[in-house]
């Protein structure tokens, strides 16, 4: 009994102290500010929104509406969360959606008429952006829910009383400082963000892996943009808007270079990956130049992302696989030397006429596991020699 108490006691003290080094190293302030204020530290520069950022507003005019409707009501609206970066601006981690939104509708007191002419072209054209997540778009409001009267109002028309309900309402702020290390911020901004689901995981990823720099991400972005690797992997539109294109060519890195670190969930091993490919800059010109023709002699094997569904009757149907994209992307990349488009195909229409079973003993229900994601490796390799 002795013992067991003497154990007790020693994994509580161990807890603790562990509990209490890792609150230790998120270093926060919290305190209210008036929408007025965000609006003029925006206006100033001290608030920012990088272009990576901007991308992923995604409300839609309804949703707009509703939340300046929201202000208008004095309903209450959850906290904003923002890091200081290395030139002590305060950057968006939570909340991008309702800061787009206030900017949004204030835009025409915020940018030049030039910016909001060049805007409203763009909506007339339909190029770059939807006009409803352009910030330099002034809104219209659109369908309210409760305060009907309120459809169609631009800020610019509103009643002063009605601006000045709107900008001195009041939310609560949450500043990660300078002092809290890169890796807490990646965790805080992928806890905070991964709870509202309302992104793709590596549309998550891009953003945070920035809090560690720009580098690896933009490099990936570039890669991604290929118009022989989207081909390759049969991405739709839709796909490559939540960065699909992306997590493929990262996840065919992380099988690469980085999958004795494996354990169970997928997403983790993304996510760390990201963080260490983030922080040691992890594509140099030999890996870059390799994923582009890897992905080019895939896609002229087999066009639209056909390498990367199972096979029925002979032919490939259904889904993209990620499984396979473990087998036939980081084969193909470990032998791309010494393969043509011809080879490619050969090789992976031998390897489902004669080693199907092996294809499916690592593939399919069951497939995250470390071993198994090896073996995918292994096979891939072996098949393309």
């Amino acid at each position: 009994m002795k013992n067991e108490s003497d154990n007790s006691k020693k994994d509580a003290t161990t807890l603790l102290r562990e509990i209490q080094k890792n609150r230790d190293e998120v270093v926060t302030d919290s305190y209210t500010l008036s929408w007025r204020e965000i609006i003029n530290l925006y206006k100033d520069g001290d608030i920012k929104i990088s272009p990576e950022y901007q991308r992923l507003f995604r409300w839609d005019l309804e949703r707009q509406t509703q939340f300046i409707e929201s202000l208008i009501l004095n309903i209450p609206v959850p906290t904003l969360f923002f890091y200081i970066d290395d030139e002590g601006r305060q950057e968006v981690i939570d909340g991008l959606q309702r800061i787009s939104s206030i900017i949004r509708f204030f835009a025409h007191e915020i940018f030049s008429k030039d910016e909001i002419e060049n805007a409203q072209r763009e909506q007339e054209n339909n190029k770059k952006y939807s006009y409803e997540n352009n910030l330099h778009n002034p809104t219209v409001l659109c369908k309210p829910p409760i305060i009907t009267e309120l459809n169609g109002w631009t800020a610019a028309e509103l009643p002063d009383r009605v601006i000045r309900t709107i900008k001195n309402a009041r939310v609560n702020v949450v500043i990660l400082e300078q002092e809290t290390k890169p890796q807490t911020k990646y965790n805080v901004f992928r806890r905070l963000n991964r709870s509202g689901a309302k992104l793709s995981d590596q549309e998550i990823r891009n953003c945070t892996s920035r809090l560690l720099g720009n580098h690896f991400a933009d490099k990936l972005r570039v890669i991604a943009s290929e118009t022989e690797i989207i081909s390759a992997l049969g991405m739709s539109g839709n796909k490559q808007k939540t960065q699909s294109v992306e997590e493929a060519v990262l996840r065919t890195l992380a099988s690469l270079f980085h999958a004795e670190f494996f354990e169970h969930y997928v997403d983790e091993f993304l996510d760390d990956y990201m963080f260490v490919a983030s922080r040691d800059k992890s594509i140099d010109a030999e890996i870059e130049t390799k994923l582009k023709r890897t992905f080019s002699l895939i896609g002229a094997a087999f066009d639209n992302g056909k390498a990367f569904k199972f096979r029925t009757n002979g032919n490939p149907s259904g889904q993209f696989s990620t499984n396979l994209l473990d087998i036939v992307a980081t084969g193909v990349y470990k032998n791309v030397n010494n393969l043509s488009a011809v080879d490619v195909k050969n090789k992976l229409d031998y390897l489902w006429d004669n080693r199907r079973d092996e294809i499916n003993s690592c593939t399919g229900a069951g497939s995250n596991t470390k071993s198994k994601l090896l073996r995918r490796i292994e096979l891939g390799e072996e098949a393309f020699k």
